[in-house]
């Protein structure tokens, strides 16, 4: 018998079938009542000292032989020592789990004398993973219930943050002491913080004993990994061994940084965490060379960030597609964006494949590109993801072999009182089909949506997240649904300002998606922003609307230097205008409008 299970003691059929009195004092009621007939010849001499004797024993032999009165109900809080107990007395070969059995309460009606206990036992809502998904999991708990017993599992030091700053704006700080604080300003001049809130804001956990113990505060285990997952049996095991019963669990496990097999050097790394952001902060330093591998929106965020440190710092970045964004953006727009990324101070070489990774000397490190071979002091690999599904698929979960998620319902439910969010996973999207999403709007909604739903919710996951990319702060798009380069492609563009720009044009939205999404619980106000001055000289692709289309259905937007219209493009992909749409829908984003 598993030990979180309530135990009820059961009343016998004896017990029942003499009400409220307790067997002992039944069977002396019987002895005390029980008397001899008299016969009648006698029946007129004793009926005085009948009478008598009842008047003068009557009320001693009620007191002797009434049940006693009732108690009043009493809340026992029983020690740790009852628990362990129990567990012995249910599980004698196993070990007692790290779990706790809070206070109980006696019941009684009017058929049962006897206090039967029934332990609530307090098992938590399990986050696995301490990234955006599972904070916006443990917010939603939260907020419907603020007693819940929610522990978040990260394997990072670090409390929750979020990525998107880690290859954007921290670049961009003039903070010496940046790599320390992780405190930045958004292109619109707002201060904000890379952690979603301080470690002294959550009740930190050195391992999984007290996991079961009630707490205002969501629970925070850090430096810990989930090895196993018991689905039968409710529990979690950590790498030291330990085990914690669940009431729910969440999967937000994220991912792992595509890597080069075989290469060891040590100034060759990924990029994915703020330990990865320290490293790389260390490595930009005065005359170094440093070579970003990858063209898509990390490799190219991440390439344009470095150039703009101060330092003579030679940035080169290699990829084999045609130019930035290509697997995103259609041609033409991909080669205008390489260009501007080259003007940005990038030596961008494209069309280009590493055939090999080696150690050079001085601590250099040399990538052979077939027809030439580049020696730099550091090599970034932004290549791609791969969804971190061991542990789901360990559990005999379904994975979607294709794009390498767990498959849920429109719940976000993989198996019973199992849900996921975030990068991996695999959901329906009504409008767009199976999908995985690899953004921070996903995880911050995905994982919203999975703690209302394990809290009691039930409502199905509809919404078409969006995500952002900024190639600093004069060149930034956002997007909603399939935005594929393989795609057909409907494009309507028009004379950019100095105020289209991410600095601008995103700081005028009063609930950006860009800040809306959990970067801090304070709201953030759309003050004005001073233009950015751009040369818009020859400007043929300032600002535009990119529309997707399949089977003549428009499955995508991207929004090139257009703010404040993303809900606007979720209605069009929610609604399933047909291309043929397009010249009508174009009135709600205002192109050739002074504001835009």
């Amino acid at each position: 018998m598993n030990i979180l299970r309530s135990s009820v003691t059961r009343t016998t059929p004896l017990a029942r079938s003499i009400g409220r009195v307790p067997i002992r004092q039944a069977r002396l009621g019987q002895r005390t009542y029980a008397q001899a007939t008299p016969s009648p010849k006698n029946a007129g001499t004793n009926t005085p000292w009948f009478l008598g004797s009842l008047i003068v024993f009557g009320p001693l032999l009620f007191k002797l032989t009434s049940p006693p009165p009732k108690q009043k109900k009493i809340e026992h809080t029983p020690v740790a020592a009852t628990a362990t107990a129990t567990a012995a007395a249910d599980k004698p070969s196993e070990p007692v789990k790290n779990s706790a059995v809070i206070p109980t309460e006696s019941t009684s009606d009017s058929n049962k004398s006897t206090s039967t206990q029934k332990p609530k036992v307090q098992k938590p809502f399990v986050l696995i993973g301490g990234g955006t998904a599972s904070y916006a999991a443990a917010k939603a708990i939260k907020e419907k219930d603020p007693l819940a017993n929610v522990i978040i599992i990260a394997e990072e030091a670090q409390a929750p943050y979020m990525r998107p700053p880690l290859s954007k704006e921290l670049w961009f700080s003039e903070d010496p002491k940046v790599t320390q604080t992780l405190v930045f300003k958004d292109w619109q001049g707002h201060e904000r913080e890379t952690i979603y809130q301080d470690a002294s804001l959550y009740e930190v956990l050195q391992d999984a004993a007290g996991s079961d113990t009630p707490s205002e505060k969501v629970k925070l285990l850090l430096n810990k990994r989930v090895v196993k997952l018991n689905i039968d049996t409710h529990t979690v095991t950590l790498d030291d061994g330990s085990e914690i019963y669940y009431n729910k669990v969440l999967l937000a496990t994220g991912g792992s940084p595509k890597k080069f097999p075989g290469v060891q050097d040590a100034n060759v790394t990924t990029f994915r965490s703020i330990e990865d952001f320290k490293l790389l902060d260390s490595k930009a330093k005065e005359g170094a060379h440093i070579a970003v591998v990858g063209g898509g929106f990390l490799g190219s965020e991440l390439a344009v960030a470095l150039a703009h440190r101060e330092g003579n710092i030679k940035v080169t970045q290699v990829f084999p597609e045609e130019g930035n964004m290509a697997n995103v953006f259609p041609t033409y727009l991909t080669k205008w964006t390489t260009s501007k990324v080259r003007d940005l101070g990038v030596d961008v070489k494209s069309n280009k494949s590493i055939k090999s990774i080696n150690s050079g000397k001085d601590g250099k490190v040399v990538l052979d590109l077939g027809d030439e071979k580049l020696s730099v002091d550091h090599v970034v690999v932004a290549i791609g993801l791969e969804p971190r599904v061991d542990l789901a698929r360990q559990a005999g979960l379904e994975i979607d072999e294709k794009r390498a998620g767990v498959v849920v319902n429109a719940e976000l439910e993989a198996r019973s009182d199992v849900f996921a969010a975030g990068d991996v996973v695999s959901f329906h999207d009504v409008q767009l089909g199976r999908r995985r999403i690899e953004h921070h709007d996903h995880a911050v909604l995905s994982g919203r949506h999975a703690g209302e739903n394990m809290i009691g919710g039930s409502k199905p996951f509809t919404h078409q997240s969006m995500f952002w990319s900024d190639l600093g702060p004069e060149i930034g798009y956002e997007a909603v649904g399939l935005v594929d380069s393989q795609l057909s492609t409907v494009s309507v563009w028009a004379k950019a300002t100095s105020k289209d720009t991410p600095a601008v044009g995103a700081g005028s939205e009063a609930e950006s998606p860009r800040t809306a999404a959990l970067g801090s619980d304070a709201p953030i106000s759309a003050a004005p922003v001073s233009p950015i001055q751009v040369d818009l000289k020859d400007e043929k692709f300032g600002k535009g609307l990119v529309f997707y289309v399949r089977d003549q259905k428009i499955v995508g937007l991207l929004l090139f230097n257009v703010f404040g219209k993303v809900q606007e493009a979720r209605d069009i992909i929610n609604a399933g205008y047909t291309s043929d749409k397009i010249d009508g829908l174009l009135k709600q984003f205002d192109l050739h409008s002074e504001s835009h």
